[in-house]
């Protein structure tokens, strides 16, 4: 899926028009990604780092920005499910939140299955665990999906189970903060020749506390498999942000240092979005970078956006600096 089209479904906001913002706030980022997360330290694997050559940048360049594209897939999906309608926002992420089941199990205690807009349905139990009437703090949900098509571009099929994190202000309003952790992961995710399964844990949050910005983040530990590549994440971290406010329609997207194995590149490879992306008007991004790299031996890719028709793939092969090779590709071209 193009990464464009997921920035732009995050990006309705208000009549569709949106704007880019600073850096997402580092504040917002510390509420999802600071040590009271609980990050899950996982054992170390015996597999390699990918080497950056001259021959493979275009590979290993693309790997990166389609494994980005689906995390951000993931996010917009999953979000557009379970993260209620701002009143002032009520095209953002999508038109057909599952949000008000959790009430309505909260209040009866018993499984509600509901019909998806196009087709399909989705069954939500739960364990509220205080308020049988409002969301509530250490609430946990069991979502399962069955064909769910709800006319965003995407169906779901699989579960997952969630639980509510931190609650701050009020879902039903456009200023709250809501975290949700997603454990038990096996979804998949299918648009158009598109689909992938996304298996383990996600952990999202919405913060509109500062609206009318809106930050979307995620930590994750995930494993996408799709006919082309399986990804598996050791660490990462993304984030989207609007302003509802502003007439220019941009959005821009980030991530934090990430480290994932690649079932294509035979091996392990870190990256992180140094320059947000920026994505105008529905198109390709028009600028932003990409820093890939190799690990420890301090190989890396510079992916630079020039335009919405030329990226920059600036090699430095041997990690001391210098820049060893040029070359210019699309992101179209990166997408595949």
């Amino acid at each position: 899926m193009r990464i464009l089209r997921v920035l732009v479904a995050f990006a309705l906001v208000v009549a569709g028009v949106v704007s880019t913002v600073g850096s997402g706030g580092g504040g917002n980022e510390l509420s999802l990604y600071g040590p009271e997360l609980g990050a899950l330290q996982l054992p170390p694997r015996d597999i390699g780092w990918v080497d950056i050559t001259i021959a493979n940048a275009q590979d290993v360049s693309a790997t990166v920005v389609r494994a980005a594209d689906q995390v951000f897939d993931v996010a917009t999906a999953i979000g557009g499910q379970i993260f209620p309608r701002p009143p002032a926002a009520p095209d953002l992420l999508s038109s057909n939140s599952k949000f008000g089941l959790f009430a309505t199990v909260a209040m009866t205690g018993d499984p509600v299955t509901d019909t998806c807009a196009v087709s399909g349905t989705v069954t939500v139990s739960g364990d509220p665990a205080n308020d049988p009437v409002a969301l509530a703090e250490r609430d946990v949900f069991d979502l399962v999906f069955d064909a769910c098509d709800d006319g965003d571009g995407y169906t779901l099929d699989g579960s997952f189970s969630l639980s509510v994190n931190r609650l701050v202000g009020d879902p039903r309003t456009d200023v709250f903060r809501l975290r949700y952790f997603l454990r038990d992961m096996d979804l998949t995710v299918a648009s158009g020749v598109d689909s992938y399964t996304a298996e383990k844990q996600f952990d999202i949050e919405w913060d509109s506390l500062a609206f009318p910005v809106i930050v979307l983040m995620n930590k994750h530990f995930l494993t996408l498999s799709s006919q082309a590549d399986v990804y598996s994440w050791l660490r990462g971290g993304q984030s989207l942000t609007v302003n509802a406010d502003i007439s220019i329609p941009t959005t821009l997207g980030e991530a934090r240092e990430s480290l994932m194995e690649s079932a294509f590149l035979g091996g392990r490879i870190s990256y992180e979005i140094i320059v947000p992306l920026q994505a105008p008007d529905g198109r390709d991004p028009v600028s932003g970078e990409i820093l890939v790299s190799k690990g420890v031996v301090n190989g890396t890719i510079r992916i630079v956006i020039e335009s919405s028709t030329i990226v920059r793939l600036d090699i430095d092969s041997d990690g001391d600096g210098i820049v060893d090779n040029i070359q210019f590709t699309t992101w179209a071209a990166l997408l595949g």
